[in-house]
């Protein structure tokens, strides 16, 4: 059989399970998925992912085989088990899944409505209400916040009853999580072993993706089947890279550590090639938020030729250097330096902050716009500042 998309997965398994006491949810089978294991868990089943012509796919026996097994899952609705939802777990399993929908919940119903609880105001949420749940929420609000949410692809909250001390989930359904998260942690455990060596590390450090999937590598076997870039391509237009220009060959620029590259990175404003870097760099950078903060960053971003001669960078990066070059506005009601939580760029280049201040209960939240010739003037003298210290330092190019 020919691999599948995810889509059709989640479909598949509708209806394989389709009338079963646990039906298979749909599951965001993204690349993401597969970023911390190369399986995803359907019931007890571990399904692997693979890369097909640059997407994901997986093998349509396998979706078989696991909606099969979980459609015949032995199930009496009337044996229930205490599911032990305590606050205390120690581990991500399935019941500190449940158990942190039901604190989010819980806190965002008080913090909408307020206490309604006798005694001491706000409550803490820790005793469970009638509802078996924190202060004044109600199982319907999770369900419709977190019921589209699966675990092992299954919708759990359908299932769970509340016997007026505790939660009560049905025996089988139990053991079938617990399985799947003793299956879950094996896959990660694999997952985190180098791929040459079989070193044991950091995913997040060693894993990376490639164009047949997630790979995971050590600092040194990735040092040995890649070597550091030398900007060899300074200059270069991105659209004029040949096909065999490989980023793979290449270690990532931005990374601390030796880790393997995957993509060319470039400017979307004028083109030109800033270097090869990784998956999780390449996300960091196109995501904008923060990136600025991270060491090399503003002089990865200045590779760009456009962007040295028009002494700016890239509009999604702005509003970081508008906060680090400028102060703003108080909040009028109390003069305290306000909290920014985000800045979007306009069409007309000024930057909207959106503000926060939580001493002030009568205006939580508000905007403030910075005019467009001011982001410029800021960029500009950020970008300045940035070349000179470049210049100043051994073994950096001058402007």
């Amino acid at each position: 059989m020919a691999p599948i998309s995810p889509q059709y997965a989640n479909q598949l398994l509708a209806e394989l399970t389709e009338g079963c006491p646990v039906p298979a949810a749909p599951a965001s089978l993204s690349r993401y998925t597969f970023q911390v294991s190369n399986h995803v868990l359907i019931g007890d089943t571990a399904v692997r992912g693979y890369k097909y012509k640059g997407r994901w796919r997986l093998e349509e026996r396998d979706i078989r085989a696991a909606g099969n097994r979980l459609a015949s899952l032995p199930f009496d609705v009337d044996d229930l088990v205490d599911a032990r939802l305590t606050p205390a777990e120690p581990t991500r399993t399935w019941r500190w899944q449940i158990r942190s929908w039901f604190d989010n919940v819980s806190y965002w119903d008080q913090r909408t409505n307020g206490c309604r609880c006798e005694g001491q105001q706000p409550c803490s949420r820790a005793r469970p209400n009638c509802h078996g749940l924190g202060c004044a929420a109600t199982l319907e609000q999770v369900k419709e916040r977190y019921g589209r949410w699966p675990i092992a692809c299954t919708g759990p909250l359908p299932l769970l009853t509340w016997s007026g001390t505790t939660w009560m989930v049905p025996r089988a359904y139990a053991a079938l999580l617990d399985r799947a998260d003793q299956i879950a942690a094996q896959c990660v455990e694999q997952a985190a072993r180098c791929s040459r060596c079989n070193a044991t590390g950091d995913i997040w450090k060693w894993r990376t993706s490639s164009s047949g999937g997630y790979t995971t590598l050590c600092p040194a076997c990735a040092a040995s089947v890649a070597r550091p870039y030398k900007d060899h391509l300074r200059g270069r237009q991105y659209t004029s890279l040949l096909k065999n220009a490989q980023p793979e060959a290449f270690l990532c620029r931005l990374c601390p550590g030796p880790r393997q590259a995957v993509h060319w990175d470039h400017c979307h404003t004028h083109g030109f090639v800033r270097g090869p870097v990784c998956a999780s760099c390449n996300t960091y950078e196109g995501g904008g938020h923060r990136f600025i903060h991270r060491p090399g960053s503003v002089r990865h971003l200045l590779l760009c030729e456009g962007c040295r001669r028009d002494r700016t960078v890239p509009p999604r990066h702005q509003p970081d250097i508008v906060l680090q070059m400028s102060v703003l506005d108080p909040h009028g009601p109390c003069a305290q330096q306000a909290n920014s939580r985000w800045g979007s760029v306009q069409q007309d280049g000024s930057i909207r902050f959106r503000m926060r201040c939580w001493r002030c209960p009568q205006t939580p939240q508000w905007e403030q716009v910075m005019p467009a010739t001011q982001v410029r003037q800021l960029v500009r003298e950020f970008v300045d500042k940035a070349l000179e210290a470049s210049a100043g330092t051994p073994g950096q190019e001058s402007a």
